[in-house]
C-alpha cells in the first residue's frame, strides 16, 4: 500500500490508505465527545471522555492533515461559538483549540501548514473538475473523471485518479439529477437537524472534508472484488465512513417533513452544480454513449488505442479533434465501435483495422510482424523499436512511413 510521508515522517493512516479520510473520521467524531462531556457532568464520566477527546485528537495530529486541522477548528467555532454563545462555552472551546494547536505542534506537523504543490494541484483539478461537469452535465461515468482531466484539461505535472474532492467527483461522474440529490439531502439534513447540535456539526465537518479530499472514493467503495488495488480494512473502513455520513442526515433528517425547509434545500442542490456552467470550456471534451470522447475540433476520425498508450499520448496525435475509447480498446473485442472513415490505430489495435475495410487507417507502432492491409495510408513508427519488416512493406507500397514517438 502507498505510504503518505511529510519531510520524512510517515503520515498515520489507521487503516485507512489515505490519512486525510482518517482525519476526516477523527474530526466527525469530535463533537460526539464535546456533547458527551456536557451530558454527564460527573467525574467517573467526564475523565474517560477527557481522555477520549485528548487521544483523538493525538491520533489527528499523527496525520498531519491540513483539512482535518481546519475542519476539527470550524466544529469547534460552530459547536461552542455559534451554537450557544456564553463565557463558559467560549472558554472551553478556546481550551480545546490550544490543546488542538499543542498535539499538532508535537507531532511536527504543523510545519505542513503551508501553500504548496498539493495546495494549488487541488484548485487546478477542481477548475478541471467544474468544466468537465459543465460539458457533460449528464456526467462521465464511474471512475473516469480524474483520467479524463489529466488527459484533456491538467498540466502534464498533475495525473489524478479522482477529483479530489468527493462532491465534485459525485457531480463529474453521475450528472446533475445525482448532484441534486446529493446535495438536496444534505442541505435538507443540515435544515432540519438544530436540535442535534454534536450530528450536525459532524455532518458539516464531513462534508467539509469532501470537499478537500475523496473521501467517498467510488473506485474504492464499489470494487467489491478487487478494493481498488488496496486493502480490504482500507475499504471496510471507507465504507463506514460513508455510512457514518449516511447515517447522520438520515437522523438530521427525521421527524415532521417540513415542505418549507425542503423547497430551500432543493433550490440550493440545483443552484449549487448550475454555477459551474461558469467553467464551461470549448476545450472540454465531451462523453458519448458513456465509453467514448469527443475531442474538441473538426475531425471525425476514430483513434483505438492499446494498453501500452494512454488517452494523453493519444490525444497529443489528434490536434483536429476526433472520438477516442475513455479506456483501452486492445481487449474489448465485441465493443460496437463507432462507424469512421478516418481511424487511427495504436499498437495491438493496428488488428481493428479489418473491421473497418473502406477506411483510411493510420497505424501508430502497429505490432512489429503486422501484415499492413490495403487501406493503411499512413504509419508512424517508435525510435528503437523493431521496425524493419513494417518499413519494407510501407517502402514497397509508398505508403508514408514516420517516426512520431
Amino acid at each position: 500500500m502507498m505510504e503518505f510521508t511529510y519531510d520524512g515522517m510517515v503520515r498515520w493512516g489507521f487503516g485507512f490508505y489515505n490519512p486525510n479520510h482518517a482525519a476526516a473520521l477523527f474530526a466527525a467524531l469530535l463533537p460526539f465527545l464535546w456533547a458527551a462531556w456536557e451530558r454527564f457532568p460527573r467525574p467517573a464520566y467526564r475523565i474517560p471522555v477527557a481522555a477520549a477527546t485528548l487521544l483523538t485528537f493525538a491520533a489527528l495530529a499523527l496525520t498531519f492533515s491540513r483539512t482535518g486541522a481546519a475542519v476539527a477548528v470550524l466544529e469547534l467555532v460552530l459547536y461552542f461559538g455559534c451554537r450557544k454563545y456564553s463565557a463558559v462555552s467560549l472558554r472551553r472551546g478556546g481550551i480545546l483549540l490550544i490543546v488542538l494547536f499543542l498535539a499538532f505542534l508535537a507531532a511536527g506537523a504543523l510545519a505542513r501548514f503551508t501553500i504548496d504543490r498539493a495546495a494549488t494541484n487541488r484548485l487546478a483539478i477542481w477548475q478541471a473538475g467544474a468544466a468537465l461537469f459543465a460539458a457533460n452535465p449528464l456526467g462521465v461515468g464511474h471512475g473516469n473523471s480524474g483520467a479524463i482531466a489529466s488527459a484533456f484539461l491538467l498540466p502534464p505535472r498533475i495525473v489524478c485518479r479522482t477529483l479530489v474532492n468527493s462532491h465534485l467527483t459525485l457531480l463529474a461522474e453521475y450528472g446533475i439529477f445525482a448532484g441534486i440529490l446529493w446535495f438536496g439531502t444534505l442541505f435538507y439534513a443540515l435544515f432540519n437537524g438544530a436540535r442535534h447540535p454534536a450530528a450536525r456539526t459532524a455532518l458539516i465537518g464531513l462534508a467539509a472534508s469532501a470537499l478537500s479530499s475523496s473521501i467517498f472514493d467510488g473506485g474504492i467503495l464499489f470494487d467489491f472484488h478487487g478494493a481498488g488495488g488496496l486493502s480490504r480494512l482500507n475499504q471496510c473502513l471507507s465504507w463506514g465512513l460513508l455510512l457514518f455520513y449516511l447515517g447522520l442526515i438520515v437522523f438530521l433528517s427525521l421527524g415532521r417533513f417540513h415542505l418549507r425547509r425542503a423547497a430551500i434545500a432543493a433550490s440550493a442542490a440545483l443552484l449549487l452544480p448550475v454555477s459551474l456552467f461558469l467553467f464551461s470550456s470549448p476545450q472540454t471534451p465531451k462523453v458519448l454513449e458513456g465509453e467514448f470522447l469527443r475531442l474538441p475540433g473538426t475531425s471525425t476520425s476514430l483513434a483505438l488505442y492499446d494498453n501500452a498508450f494512454t488517452l494523453r499520448e493519444c490525444a497529443a496525435l489528434l490536434p483536429e479533434g476526433g472520438i477516442l475509447p475513455i479506456h483501452s480498446a486492445e481487449l474489448r473485442a465485441d465493443t460496437p465501435f463507432p462507424a469512421s472513415t478516418r481511424l487511427i490505430l495504436f499498437g495491438e489495435c493496428a488488428h481493428f483495422s479489418s473491421r473497418y475495410p473502406h477506411a483510411e487507417v493510420t497505424l501508430v507502432a502497429p505490432p512489429p510482424h503486422f501484415v499492413l492491409p490495403g487501406n493503411i495510408q499512413r504509419v508512424l513508427l517508435k525510435h528503437y523499436a523493431e521496425n524493419d519488416l513494417l518499413e519494407l512493406q510501407a517502402q514497397a507500397r509508398d505508403i508514408p512511413c514516420d517516426y512520431a514517438l
